[in-house]
This record gives C-alpha cells, structure tokens and sequence, in this order.
C-alpha cells in the first residue's frame, strides 16, 4: 500500500459518496484506485466494457478531492486515526465479501481487530425498554464468560446501541461503534464519554470524512456496514419501523445470521422483532445460549466442561428462558415480572419456581424474585 493509493481511495470515495456500488465494481475491474485516477480521463483504457457516458471523472472535480484527501489525511496523523483500504489487512473482510458497495476508504480510531473470531452486532430502538436493557446486559454478560475476544458492533444511538456498547465494555468485551458522520465530532454528544472509552477498548468507524453532518440518511447508509462486519445481527428491540429492521435485512441480503428477542404482542417496542421472527427473517433467541447456537461458535473445552447453567442448559424452555432473562441480580416484584413477560400469573409463578427448583432464581420477601 502506498500513501498514493490511499489518498486516491479517499478521493474517489469522496467524489462518488452515492455511487459506491459502481466505484468499487470499477475498483476491482481496474486493480487499484490510482489506476482510476491515472486513467481519468481515459477509463476505458483500463476497463474497456465501460460505457463511457456511465462513469465520467470531472477533472477539476476529481483535483479538488486530491486535495480534501490530503487534508482529511493530515487530520487523521494528527488525531491517531487509521485509514483503512480494501488492501489494508485492517480492513473488514467480511464486509469487503460482502457489500456490493463496500467503502474504498474507512476512518478509524481504535484499537479492535475489525476482522476477529467472533463478532456480533447488538442493534435495536432508540427507545429501548427496562425489559430491553436487560437482555443486552444479560446476553453481554454471559457471552463474555465464554468469548471474552467477542467484538460487540452497535451504531452509538439512543436506546439499544448505547446500552450495547456498555454492556461490553462492562463486561471486558471490545466494542466498536459505527458512526454516520466524521471522526472530528461525536452525535449524541452525551456519549462522547463512552465513545471515548471505546477507543481504548474497541473504537469508533466511519466512512465519512470531516466535516459531514450526521444527517438522517447517513444513518441508515452505515447500517449496512454494521450488518457486514459482524457475523451475525441482533435485534433486541424494534418499533414497527426503524433502522433496526435495515440492518437486519442488509444482514438477511448478505447471507448472514439474523436473530431477533421476542416480545410482548402489546410491546410496541417488541413489534419489528415479532415480526422479524413471524416471517422467519429472523432466529428466535432470549438468551446468549441461543445466540451461540444458532452462530453455531464453539464453546471453549475449558467452557463447555462446566458451563454456566444460565447459558447452556438445554433443558430450558422458551418459558423458562424468557422469566430467567426478565430477572436480574436486584428484587423484582412478580407483578413487575408478569408485565415484562405478558404470561398469564400462574404460568409465572410456575416456571418460577422450577427456576428456583434448578437454583437459578430465588423467592424474596414480599412476592419478589431475583436471578442467582
């Protein structure tokens, strides 16, 4: 890799920001991206099946994003930021398989490995419920006791996202957060505490040079390089509509896992992942044992001889499943538990009391219940 075809990535991804589709197939027909810019004004010399009147470089157009390429490339030396080509070994694979319209150039600020063992997208509404935040919490937790190299990928919004990438970071795990804007500002700016975190431990992405606007169709743009890097996508929760509901059909276009947590039939946080689930678009999980199994990853020997029954008990019902996710480790009274699971009050009180029968909960004082 040279600093020139680095630079004439940036510039092309630049110039083409909405015809990705066409500037990597014209990528990969060239070779390199400073081929493209040599033959600018002849790309027919390098790809001659090229209509000449489909992809037309400016002169004065393309000169201009040299130059915002080197300037983008002095931003980035002087605030620690990588700049990722298809060439890089940095760069995610996967999403480079993928993506029909994967990014010539990615910004990047971290310390993760974009192309680890595991690696899985935690993604949901901005409005998230308690019901929500504790299966992020709960799944996080208990995939770090076993995968603790996992990469948890989230896109740093409201709700779902942010309480993924805290999650992992409370958990020990990497975590990486893809953004729809550049790496010179932080939206919301009420996370740039985590965000900050998480460049010690995972890092921030983004295909956007300085100075973009995180506008709304930035957004649903990066969802589909969440859904590319990772192996598998997770929607805890999801609104009837929602970016959500993007990444997990990019994720169902590129032939990769799709999982999805059952809610509710009254939960208007619930309605995209019951829908998700209803059309087979994606695998019912509740718990990170499902999760596992339905990757299908390999549990550790020294894991798998002495799992945690929380995780990998098979013997678990989807009943049983969903109460011991709506416990945690603080008192919750059973009314506040029949709400979260919608089942009817003796079902409750009979599956939790099997759950306490097998040592995973306890009966409290009061009517109230809590994980062990």
């Amino acid at each position: 890799m040279t600093p020139n075809e680095q630079i004439c990535c940036m510039a092309l991804s630049i110039m083409f920001r909405t015809r990705g589709r066409q500037l990597l197939e014209l990528y990969r027909h060239a070779g390199s991206a400073s081929t493209i810019v040599a033959h600018a004004d002849n790309l027919q010399a390098i790809v001659p099946d090229l209509n000449p009147q489909a992809f037309l470089i400016d002169e004065t157009a393309l000169s201009d994003a040299l130059r915002r390429a080197e300037a983008e490339a002095l931003f980035a030396r002087q605030h620690g930021i990588s700049i990722l080509i298809p060439t890089d070994p940095a760069y995610p694979a996967r999403l480079l398989e993928v993506c029909t319209d994967a990014p010539l150039a990615l910004y990047y600020r971290g310390n993760a490995d974009l192309n680890a063992v595991h690696t899985l997208a935690i993604v949901g509404t901005r409005r998230s419920t308690e019901y929500g935040r504790d299966l992020v919490n709960t799944i996080c937790r208990d995939l770090a006791s076993v995968f603790p190299d996992l990469l948890i990928i989230s896109g740093l919004a409201y709700g779902t996202d942010i309480n993924a990438h805290r999650a992992a970071l409370e958990n020990g795990l990497p975590t990486v957060g893809v953004l729809a804007h550049g790496l010179d500002t932080i939206y919301p700016s009420t996370h740039r505490n985590t965000a900050a975190r998480m460049t010690k431990h995972g890092g921030l992405l983004t295909e956007y040079p300085t100075l973009t606007r995180p506008d709304g169709i930035n957004f649903l743009h990066r969802n589909r390089l969440i859904a590319g890097i990772a192996e598998a996508t997770l929607v805890v929760e999801s609104r009837e509509r929602g970016g959500s509901l993007t990444t997990a059909r990019l994720a169902n276009e590129y032939s990769l896992t799709v999982m999805a947590c059952p809610g509710r039939t009254t939960d208007q946080a619930s309605v995209g992942c019951n829908r998700l689930i209803q059309t087979h678009s994606a695998a019912l999980v509740t718990s990170a044992a499902d999760v596992v199994r339905t990757i299908g990853w390999q549990v550790p020997k020294q894991q798998s001889d002495n799992p945690l029954p929380s995780m990998f008990d098979e013997a678990l019902t989807a009943e049983e499943r969903m109460l011991l996710n709506a416990l945690t480790s603080e008192p919750r009274h059973i009314s506040h538990i029949v709400s979260i699971s919608g089942l009817p009050v003796p079902t409750v009180l009979s599956v939790l009391s099997e759950l306490e029968f097998r040592g995973l909960a306890r009966q409290l004082p009061g009517s109230n219940w809590r994980k062990l």
